[in-house]
């Protein structure tokens, strides 16, 4: 006869209570919750098939996951682990070493290295730096310590170049700021509103509507005192004037003349008298001596009209280049 029958006449009555052994080899109960889950943790060994809903994993490591899907909650660490599908929300503090990532949305990397991008778009936010890449669309907002070594950039807008150098730019508009040095480029139209210490060695200008006054060179020499002998004042090279005169004025005092003359040369040592004054420069009064031949190198030269009697001359020079 079975025993249950001396204790407990229905089957469906039937309590068992299952003992397990701690550390210390002592029975301890095996507790479960409010539904009958077991509560206990398993500590070791290899669970085959499981399938776990709605469970919150707080602490311990699972080795491999396969084919699961994680809808919420917070993975402190993943350690050598493939993702093939699914959706990341939010990623803290990790670092990725292989893999692909198909799609990245709204996220902020702020540290490591991306050894390949292709097809993302990046809305925002700062690379530090870009190594062999190549960027075939988009808009770049800011560059900054940045050194593009090739390629295409289609379109720079409100951009600022510090330093470096540009192989070729084909179709531009450059708006503002300055250009250090263009070695053999050729600029096929557009307006360049000033160049400054440039030398043009071949080329075409079509047309300069206007030549600024930085065009104009004035020499003055004043308080000169002539002497028995034709004093010269400093040379001036002429060869990059196209009009260029001296103007020449007595300030006395007294009543002495003087005599004024201008002089060219070739090679600024052998001078040839071009122009020279007819009746002496009265005190008060002015001559403006243009030299009738062209040579590389002028002066102006002065001297007493009568011996021995010495007045004081300013002069100036006036040149207007080509």
């Amino acid at each position: 006869m079975p025993n249950f029958s001396s204790f407990n006449p229905n089957p469906d009555n039937l309590r068992t209570l299952i003992f397990g052994r701690d550390a210390t080899l002592e029975p301890q109960a095996l507790a479960t919750d409010t539904s009958g889950n077991l509560l206990s943790i398993i500590m070791d060994g290899t669970i085959s098939n499981i399938s776990i809903q709605s469970a919150t994993i707080t602490a311990g490591t699972i080795n491999s996951v396969l084919g699961a899907t994680i809808t919420a909650g917070t993975i402190d660490s993943v350690m050598g682990a493939t993702i093939t599908a699914g959706t990341i929300d939010s990623v803290l503090g990790a670092t990725i070493t292989a893999g692909t990532i198909d799609s990245v949305m709204g996220a902020t990397i702020t540290a490591g290295t991306i050894d390949s991008v292709m097809g993302a778009t990046i809305t925002a936010g700062t690379i530090n730096s870009v190594l062999g890449a190549t960027i075939t669309a988009g808009t770049i907002d800011s560059v900054m310590g940045a050194t593009i070594t090739a390629g295409t950039i289609n379109s720079v807008l409100g951009a600022t170049i510090t330093a470096g150098t540009i192989n070729s730019v084909l179709g531009a508009t450059i708006t503002a700021g300055t250009i250090n040095s263009v070695l053999g480029a050729t600029i096929t139209a557009g307006t360049i509103n000033s160049v400054l210490g440039a030398t043009i060695t071949a080329g075409t200008l079509s047309s300069v509507t206007s030549v600024s006054q930085k065009s104009f060179t004035e020499i003055s020499n004043t308080g000169l005192v002539t002497a028995n002998a034709y004093t010269p004042v400093a040379t001036v090279t002429t060869s990059v004037f196209g009009t260029y005169s001296f103007f020449v004025y007595n300030t006395g005092p007294g009543v002495n003349k003087a005599d004024a003359r201008v002089e060219i040369s070739a090679n600024g040592t052998n001078w040839y008298t071009d122009t020279t004054t007819t009746t002496g420069i009265a005190v008060g009064s002015v001559d403006v001596l243009v030299p009738q031949r062209f040579l590389k190198y002028t002066r102006l030269s002065y001297r007493s009209s009568v011996t021995a009697s010495p007045t004081t001359v300013d002069v100036f020079f006036n040149g207007q280049g080509t």
